[in-house]
């Protein structure tokens, strides 16, 4: 089989991150590049499991429980990414007519816009996870920050994500309550609003993977 080249794994799952974050913006990328977005996507999603399919193998059989971890919300992910993928298909008016069930849009529509922040949310609690994997792809090592500075990290994180979630209407859409996509603010601002919506959960993986870690080190010196 021929080996993978070190750059497509990581430039697979920025161009997924980068997709996933402007499928957040329906109305200013517009309905068929919305459509189009989505499939490059789940197209994308499927590529990146094809090159992982060796760790899901190892983290079957693995002990721990970073991997066990990760595997719960590879399972939850793409449980999210499959009913994104099917609601979006019922909803489209654009890629996928054929596939459309207009009557179902009053149940399909708050479903879709609920599977996509639980998706966002799980992808950075993954991105957080994932640190050590991030900082290899760049050939750096992880910095050994001092307790305040990570602690620092952490509030300002959360208080952020706080704003980006209130200002995002997140629970609302969480709880399939009835929501419209924000099509007045600007793209570029929109992005960043999803960004900081995404850095506590990333932040808070991140603290699991090293917690998880250093007890899973702890016990094997015992």
């Amino acid at each position: 089989m021929t080996k993978v080249p070190r750059w497509v794994r990581p430039t697979v799952d920025a161009a997924m991150t980068v997709v996933l974050l402007l499928q957040m913006a329906p109305s200013q990328l517009g309905g068929l590049y919305h459509e189009l977005a989505g499939i490059a996507f789940v197209a994308l999603f499927v590529v990146h499991h094809a090159f992982n399919r060796g760790w899901v193998g190892r983290a079957r059989r693995a002990r721990g429980q970073v991997p066990r971890v990760n595997a719960v919300l590879d399972v939850v992910l793409t449980a999210c990414v499959v009913g994104i993928a099917v609601s979006g298909a019922l909803m489209s008016k654009h890629a996928l007519v054929s596939l459309a069930q207009p009557s179902l849009a009053h149940v399909v529509r708050p479903l879709h816009a609920c599977l996509s922040y639980a998706g966002l949310i799980v992808v950075s609690l993954h991105v957080g996870l994932h640190v050590p994997v991030v900082c290899g792809y760049a050939r750096c090592k992880k910095a050994a920050w001092p307790w305040w500075a990570r602690t620092l990290v952490a509030v300002v994180s959360l208080v952020v994500g706080a704003v980006a979630f209130r200002r995002l209407d997140v629970a609302t859409k969480l709880s399939m309550g009835m929501s419209f996509p924000d099509g007045v603010t600007p793209l570029p601002f929109l992005l960043a609003w999803h960004i900081a919506l995404s850095a506590p959960f990333v932040t808070c993986g991140s603290l699991l993977n090293d917690a998880l870690v250093a007890r899973q080190r702890t016990k094997s010196q015992e």
